[in-house]
Formats: structure tokens, sequence, C-alpha cells
């Protein structure tokens, strides 16, 4: 419900308020996982990971483990998680791009690359070292067996309600969770509907929303896909077969993208050194019918040298 009347409602509305309520809610959960008793723990073994992080990426992002050593020798970490999450970002960077390049205008396209890098590795970083190292403190002090609910096929979400159950207020504390959780989809599926719909069209400016009817359309076709993973069995296992068997073609679509992008921009630098015309400097004449030109200036469209 939130998702659909957030969709219909538009950008400026209730889509903006919704990104603003998540980051205020993480924010604050944050704070309190940080200051939670465990903020020695979280702040060292915060450093060190980022260290081994900055030490290991390359050998831990090519590393696929082909004796097995991490599984039960069918299947290693390595192919359950590692090579589903690589494949699972590579279905999500297929809309986002368009999305903030869509929220983006007016900016250049530094500051675009920079802030996106910046703020989502903020993100990432600081989620990972509280929220993970708060429970990876809680599993060592013995006050919860996450590993041993992992081993047992147990399910893992009981596990984050135990991790919160060791804190103060746990009642507020799930119920901010929970909101924070409905928030964050909904901007996530919000920013997937609107770019879809944008898609729809054959011609449609940056300036302009799609229509209301495109727009829930998809709402409701998105809605569709978590109802499904909800009533198969073992869902987990049914996203990672679909994100890695989708990474293939998706990565032909980069290389795509990739190219348009290029080609795209060439044209709009060639279009901009078409529009900057070299005034003669003995000529006190007319560069363009709607340009006045004096020695010397150098003229663009729709301005009046002075």
């Amino acid at each position: 419900i939130v998702y659909t009347a957030s969709v219909l409602i538009g950008m400026e509305g209730m889509i903006k308020s919704a990104a603003v309520c998540t980051t205020l809610f993480f924010m604050m959960l944050a704070y309190f996982l940080f200051f939670g008793g465990e903020t020695r723990y979280i702040i060292e073994t915060g450093i060190t990971s980022i260290g081994n992080l900055v030490q290991h990426f390359i050998g831990l992002a090519t590393w696929m483990d082909p004796l097995r050593t991490s599984g039960d020798g069918v299947n290693g970490f390595v192919q359950n998680w590692t090579i589903f999450y690589w494949a699972y970002w590579m279905a999500w960077c297929v809309a986002t791009p368009f999305f903030i390049g869509i929220i983006s205008r007016g900016r250049t396209i530094r500051n675009v690359i920079l802030g996106t890098y910046g703020y989502s590795l903020a993100g990432t970083f600081l989620s990972f070292i509280v929220f993970g190292n708060y429970g990876l403190s809680q599993q060592l002090a013995g006050k919860v067996d996450i590993i041993g609910m992992v081993k047992e096929g147990l399910d893992i979400n009981w596990g984050i309600i135990q991790i919160f159950e060791t804190l103060p207020l746990t009642e507020l504390l799930l119920l901010v969770l929970f909101v924070m959780m409905v928030t964050f989809y909904s901007t996530t599926f919000d920013s997937l509907t609107f770019v879809i719909s944008a898609y729809s069209y054959k011609n449609l400016s940056p300036e302009r929303e799609a229509a209301r009817p495109v727009r829930a359309f998809w709402a409701i076709i998105f809605i569709f896909f978590p109802i499904a993973l909800i009533f198969a069995e073992n869902s987990i296992n049914s996203l990672q077969s679909v994100s890695i068997i989708a990474a293939f073609p998706i990565g032909i679509v980069f290389c795509l993208i990739i190219g348009s992008f290029f080609k795209d921009a060439r044209l709009y630098l060639q279009e901009q050194e078409a529009g900057q015309l070299q005034c003669s400097p003995d000529l006190d004449t007319a560069c363009t019918p709607d340009i006045a030109c004096k020695p010397n200036l150098v003229c663009t469209p729709d301005i009046e040298a002075e």
C-alpha cells in the first residue's frame, strides 16, 4: 500500500518523504547499536575490517574456491553467496543509474559520480560495521547463537530479533526496524517503477513523469515478485538462481549502456563546440540572427555578447 501510494503521489511527494524517513530511522538504529555497550569492539573491528578489505580486495573479489574448502564439497561459500551477490548487484544496476540520472538534473557528471559512490559506500560501510559487528559481538559473548541457527537451517530472521532482544527498548527498536524496512523497500521499488514507466514511452521529456495509470500498472506488476518469493519454497535459493541466470544477459546490456553513454557524450560535446562560434575581430556583425558580436568575443547561442 505504501509503495503503490508513493508511486501514484509522485517523486516530490511521498517518495522524497519516504527516503528521508528511511535515512532518519537508519541513523537512529545505527546510533542506538553503536552506543549499545559494544562501542570499542565495533570501532576496533571496523577499522581492522577496512584494512583487510583494502589489502585483500583483489584476492577476495576473484577467489572462486576451486577446491570447495569453504563448503560441503559441492558448493562453497563463494558459489552460494559471493557469485550470487555479484549477479544480484548487476541486476539492480540496470535500472538504478537511470533513476539517479533522473533525480540528478542540473548536477555535473563529477558530482553525480562522486556523490553516488561516496554516499553509497558510506551507508554500506556504516551498516556492516555497526550492525554486523554488534551482532558478531553478541555471538562471541554467547548471548545469541546465529551460527548454530544457520547450520541447522533455521529462519535467520529470528536471529535478527534475538540480536535486538539484547538491547533495551526491544519493542520500540523492532518497530523502528519494521518501519525502516517498509520505507526502504518502498523507495527501492518506487525508483524501479519510475524508470520502467518512463521507458514505456517512445518519447517522454526528462522533466515529465509518466502518467499515473502507467505507474500504477507497473507498481501492481512489481508487487507480484515478492509475493511469489514469499510463497515459494526455499525462496532465497530461488532468488539466487534467478539472479545468477539473469547476470549474463544483463552483462550484455551493460556493454550496450556503456557504449551508448560514450556515444551520447561525444555527440553532446560536438553540439557544444558547434554552438560556440568564434567571431571575426574585424566584423561587428551578428554570427547568428539572435547574437550581436563584438571583436574578439566568442558567441554562444541565446546569449547576447557584451
